[in-house]
């Protein structure tokens, strides 16, 4: 009986951990278009939604960058901007 009581307890530490490490917490929109951040402990998934200006051609260009982007630990605890200094 003791040796099930412990399996069962390992059983539920594991699952515990799992939870704790990869179910996302924290949840963020911003107003540049519609990027939504979803953040956990070890890995945040950005949904970029976002304008973007192009000033190549002389004249301004108003682009929407639409992208799913998974970043894992220790990008995952940075800014929105930082991340997006990453990207591009």
């Amino acid at each position: 009986m003791k040796n099930i009581n412990k399996k069962l307890l390992a059983v539920i530490i594991a699952l515990a951990l799992v939870i704790v490490f990869f179910v996302p917490f924290g949840y963020r929109s911003y107003d540049d278009g519609g990027t939504q951040k979803f953040t956990s402990l070890t890995y945040a998934v950005v949904k970029w939604n976002r304008y973007k200006s192009d000033w190549s051609s002389g004249e301004m260009k108003l682009d929407k960058y639409e992208n799913t982007c998974f970043y894992l630990f220790p990008d995952n605890f940075k800014s929105i901007n930082d991340l997006w200094e990453i990207r591009h």
